[in-house]
Order: C-alpha cells, then structure tokens, then sequence
C-alpha cells in the first residue's frame, strides 16, 4: 500500500490509483512546496520512501512503497542530520548539504533544503546510485521552485515608516 502525507491536511489521503484528493488547509510555503514535491516522485523508478522533513523531524510531505513508521522514520532522520553535522564540525570540518548512508540492504540519502527543511530518501541497494542521485536532484529542483513561487506570491512588499515632525 502507497500513503501520501501533507502538512495542513485533514488525514491521510490513500490513492492506489494514482489520484490524489486534498482536503486542504491554509498552506506555508512549505507547505505548498510538499504538494509539487509528491507530483514529481517516481513512484515506479524503485526507491523506498521519499520524506520531505522540518529539521525538527516533523513531516511536510511523504511518500512510501510500504508502510512505515513515519513518526519513527523522521525523527530518527532528523536527529542522523544533526548527528553528522556535530561530528563533521567537531571535527573541524563544515556542515555538509547532503550525506548519504548504505546499510547491508538499503541506501540512505538525507539532503538539506535551505535551513528548515531536509529531503530524506530511502532506496534499495540494487538501485543505483546515480538513479537515486538524479531523483533528488528532480525533487530538490521541484520543491526550490515551488518554494520560491510561493513566497514570492504571500511576501509582502517592503514597508517603510516614515517619521513626520
């Protein structure tokens, strides 16, 4: 079974067939980012999960073969991100924008979007790892796009006060 998360809906929207129905919110940039990010999965091309995460774990969007236990999943993601960090700059070294971990059976890539956000993809290991290097390069295009159309549009023009005498 197949399960899509958003942010600032309703509930869970399952979709065998490919459709997806929104019962929607108001929406963050984020937000509207998470919606464009599901579109432009490849849910045929062999990877895992796809986690569109707040650094602080929480999830904007999500989109898995399987079931799995998101609430564990993005936290547990959330917390590598940081882990690595603090490693590499107690190290002396400077944080990285993507960091990637193979285990016997899966490949892991968790790629950060900006200072909130994080991309976070599960793949078998018989994919490659170009194919799982050129699918997050299509999302984070897609979920940078999205973001910066959607806060062009809700940012409000610059404001100046003028003291008068």
């Amino acid at each position: 079974m197949r399960g899509y998360l958003f942010e600032g809906l309703d509930q869970w929207v399952h979709r065998p067939w490919g459709g997806i129905g929104l019962g929607r919110k108001s929406l963050s940039a984020l937000g509207n980012a998470s919606l464009s990010f599901l579109s432009a999965i490849d849910t045929e091309g062999g990877l895992d999960a796809v986690l569109f995460l707040r650094r602080t774990g929480s999830v904007l969007a999500s989109w898995t073969r399987d079931g799995i236990r998101l609430d564990v999943v993005s936290v547990m993601a959330a917390t590598m991100l940081a882990s690595v960090d603090t490693i590499v700059e107690a190290l002396g070294g400077p944080s990285s924008r993507s960091i990637s971990v193979t285990t016997g059976e899966r490949q892991i890539v968790a790629t950060k979007l900006g200072s909130q956000a994080f991309l976070f993809v599960i793949a078998p290991r018989t994919v490659s790892q170009r194919y799982v290097r050129k699918a997050i390069r299509e999302l984070v295009v897609r979920l940078t796009a999205a973001s910066a159309t959607t806060l062009q549009r809700v940012e409000p023009r610059s404001s100046k006060v003028e003291a008068r005498h």
